[in-house]
């Protein structure tokens, strides 16, 4: 919950290992899937190509690099509430909703790394 950012398991692993080198990438898993379980972390949207995780529960959004995948936070007041026009399907139950902006963060694109796809 201390880490800042949207850090990976492999990265939770990598840094658990330095206090605990006799602990498995299994045991990481298991214990955020109950951390998610509980409530106490969240998943970011797996469109960044790989499970990353959410430690800030406040309401946000995120800005997402398409070409690093760097994920930075934007405070929900900082958009305009969304407004629903279609119809949701039916029995359909909003609990949350996120919006993702995508682009490309200043250092890929002073690495001028050519257009996102």
């Amino acid at each position: 919950m201390a880490s800042h950012g949207h850090p990976s398991p492999e990265a939770v692993y990598d840094r658990v290992k330095e206090k605990i080198p006799s602990i498995s990438l299994g045991t990481v898993y298991k214990n955020i899937r109950t951390f998610l379980d509980a409530g106490l972390l969240r998943e970011v949207s797996l469109h960044h190509g790989s499970l990353r995780l959410e430690t800030n529960l406040h309401p946000h959004h995120h800005l997402v690099c398409a070409r690093c995948k760097a994920i930075v936070d934007i405070p929900a007041h900082d958009l305009e509430p969304l407004h629903w026009k279609g119809k949701l399907p039916d029995g359909f139950q909003v609990e949350r909703y996120s919006v993702e902006v995508v682009g490309v963060c200043a250092s890929c694109a002073a690495a001028g790394a050519g257009s996102i796809q």
